[in-house]
């Protein structure tokens, strides 16, 4: 027995150090690596996240209204993503005379989803050299577009009666004749809308943090012909693309106005 003891007793202090060592606070984060590019407050970096995918609300009449989801490619690639830009481009430079922009988008499919997750600890983090380019540009903030889910009865041009969020650019086919009413009485045509449910993020290349950010929910309603009952065969994929442009060029202009303001 105290031969058993005599081998015990040397490890006591070791174990009372570990329990010490346990009721330490951890150790405080290693602080941010300092930032010492040179950046211009008239110089703003615009990246746009949205892809190619583009999501298909079908509303049919069987059986009740029932709600259809699913995607659709835009192409060429990376058409929606070079809108978004032009757009962001003109409106920083509508805001003064000194402002310009340096555009940037990316073909990783990771960054199209969760805007949330492009955040770690309150503070953006983008992949490798994307990230380098954007932090290097000489720019004092960052406009980052991406996807927003939000409720369709933002969008005043949309039907009624949609259960389910909108969620980047899309379209709604709606043909459910008991929904339309024409000015006549008789049901009305069914209706094409293209939307646009975006997120616009305005970060300090600083310090990486958000400082604000503004959401858009627009639509607008394709001109249907009278024998077309279903509007989105009767359109080609030019005219689609060209449809959700045209809101884009329109509206996000308006919409980051405040955020690219002096």
């Amino acid at each position: 027995m105290k031969r058993r003891l005599l081998y015990l007793l040397p490890l006591l202090p070791a174990l009372a150090f570990g329990q010490s060592m346990n009721n330490r606070p951890p150790p405080a984060p290693a602080p941010a690596a300092e930032d010492k590019t040179a950046r211009d407050p008239n110089k703003f970096a615009a990246l746009s996240l949205l892809g190619d995918s583009v999501q298909l609300i079908s509303l049919t009449p069987a059986r009740g209204d029932t709600v259809q989801s699913g995607e659709w490619t835009s192409t060429p690639s990376g058409g929606l993503d070079n809108a978004v830009l032009q757009a962001l481009n003109e409106a920083v430079k509508a805001a003064g005379k000194d402002r310009e922009a340096k555009l940037y988008t990316s073909t990783t499919r990771s960054l199209f989803g969760d805007p949330a997750n492009l955040f770690v600890d309150g503070r953006l983090t983008l992949p490798g050299k994307l990230g380098e380019a954007v932090r290097q540009s000489g720019a004092a903030k960052l406009l980052l577009v991406t996807r927003s889910r939000q409720e369709p009865a933002l969008a005043a041009a949309l039907p009624g009666r949609i259960l389910t969020t909108l969620e980047g650019p899309g379209f709604v086919l709606d043909q459910r004749p008991s929904g339309q009413i024409g000015f006549d009485g008789q049901p009305g045509r069914p209706v094409l809308a293209p939307y646009v449910s975006i997120r616009v993020a305005l970060v300090d290349l600083g310090d990486l943090k958000l400082k604000r950010e503004q959401s858009l929910a627009v639509a607008a309603r394709l001109p249907v012909a009278a024998d077309a009952a279903n509007p989105w065969a009767a359109t080609t994929a030019e005219q689609r693309v060209k449809a959700l442009e045209a809101l884009i060029e329109t509206e996000l202009p308006k919409a980051v106005a405040g955020l690219v303001a002096p």
